[in-house]
């Protein structure tokens, strides 16, 4: 990558102070959640959930955001040196795509900048959709507090007649 991409990531990301969210330590607590103990897990236990899991979507999102830069500067370093081996006639073949295949296979520069392409956008679509998931569990759990809230003020209606 560009050192001056990754010197604007760095200020932008220090700006917004975006690399100092972490996860939250106890993530794991709410990933194994058991259903089951919904009925028995406390209110504020729910809240800390929900405040957890909106800490972890800003921390997925900024990885998310970081291996899609990362992955699409790759890639354009990459086609740019398959590109000059092409423009120079170093690569044959009767297509495009067959002189581009054959200018990474003569390569062990071009074929190493693959492969770190390959490793940034496989990071990349890891991390690509995991936030619904964790919106709709965060949504689930807010569901449920309200739940319990009307259920209270209906109580205590009952109680007051």
């Amino acid at each position: 990558m560009d050192d001056r991409i990754r010197d604007r990531l760095r200020e932008t990301s220090d700006s917004l102070s975006l690399y100092s969210a972490a996860p939250p330590s106890e993530i794991e607590e709410v990933f194994n959640f058991k259903v089951r103990e919904m009925d028995t897990t406390p209110s504020q236990t729910l809240s800390r959930y929900t405040v957890m899991l909106g800490q972890y979507l800003i921390t997925l999102q900024v990885r998310f955001n970081t291996a899609r830069v990362i992955a699409s500067q790759k890639k354009k370093v990459l086609d740019r040196k398959i590109q000059e081996v092409i423009n120079s006639g170093a690569a044959e073949g009767s297509t495009l795509k067959e002189r581009e295949r054959n200018a990474v296979a003569a390569s062990p520069e071009l074929q190493t900048l693959e492969l770190d392409y390959d490793e940034a956008s496989a990071e990349r679509d890891l991390l690509d959709g995991i936030d619904k998931p964790i919106t709709e569990l965060i949504n689930a759990l807010k569901s449920e507090l309200r739940r319990r809230a009307e259920e209270r003020q209906y109580t205590n209606r009952e109680r007051a007649s």
